[in-house]
């Protein structure tokens, strides 16, 4: 998908000796109680069945960020990504053997329930599997999808947005599991309690707090997510350092 949807227009750039310029998105979600990347496997061209993040050439009047979510729709509906960021520019000269090629890269979270890849070419990949040594990426996108975990674990420690990755309604605990998974680390849960609920606006109680208990007693308390609130001081939450490799 590094190049779907040429137009006469970018084929004439290419003769021409202009770079070819690609939106991509790096969506992260969680299920099957891991954190996961939407990936596309290549099905053309170089790199063939290796695995890459969605991308797509803009339209002439389309925004940047707009063909970066349109690169992962379907499965993905444009309105369920919050707080897209911009996560970098990436123009190595030789990054793709073809032709010079510069990629505009944008990250964001969304629910698990906003992706159905039943009939989609994109599929949710586990960051411990594409993580392993003898999974392959295309292109450069190894490194664009380690900045973009580096990304989010970065905003989760400074910001609310892991309530984005929980469902309508979350307990604590639910949210505390986001840390886990994405940090892949043991989280405190009294000292994350207390964090959570000291930070104004990075919950809200919610409006029904209807649940069945999972053991005798007290329900426990819902929350919804609200807007994005900054953490101060932010978490110190660190992942496990994994080896460097190449593709």
């Amino acid at each position: 998908m590094e190049l779907g949807g040429v137009s006469e227009t970018h084929e004439e750039q290419q003769n021409l000796g202009l770079p070819v310029v690609t939106c991509h998105s790096a969506i992260f979600s969680i299920a099957d109680n891991q954190l996961m990347l939407l990936l596309a496997e290549r099905n053309e061209g170089p790199f063939r069945f290796q695995w890459e993040l969605p991308g797509i050439i803009p339209a002439l009047t389309e925004e940047l960020s707009a063909s970066a979510i349109r690169a992962s729709t379907p499965p993905l509906a444009p309105s369920v990504v919050d707080d897209l960021q911009q996560l970098g520019v990436y123009g190595e000269p030789t990054r793709d053997p073809r032709h010079r090629s510069i990629a505009l890269v944008y990250w964001g979270v969304t629910h698990h329930s906003n992706i159905d890849t039943a009939s989609s070419e994109l599929a949710l990949i586990p960051v411990s599997e594409w993580q392993a040594d003898d999974f392959r990426f295309a292109f450069d996108h190894l490194q664009i999808a380690t900045d973009a975990l580096k990304a989010l674990r970065r905003s989760l420690n400074s910001t609310s947005l892991a309530t984005r990755l929980c469902g309508s309604t979350f307990t604590i605990s639910d949210l505390q599991h986001v840390y886990e998974l994405t940090f892949d680390t043991e989280v405190l849960a009294g000292n994350f309690h207390r964090k959570v609920q000291s930070t104004p606006g990075f919950v809200t109680s919610a409006q029904d707090q209807t649940q069945e208990p999972k053991r005798k007693g007290r329900p426990a308390q819902r929350f919804e997510s609200s807007t994005i609130v900054e953490v101060s001081p932010p978490f110190q939450f660190q992942a496990e350092p994994t080896h460097h490799r190449t593709n």
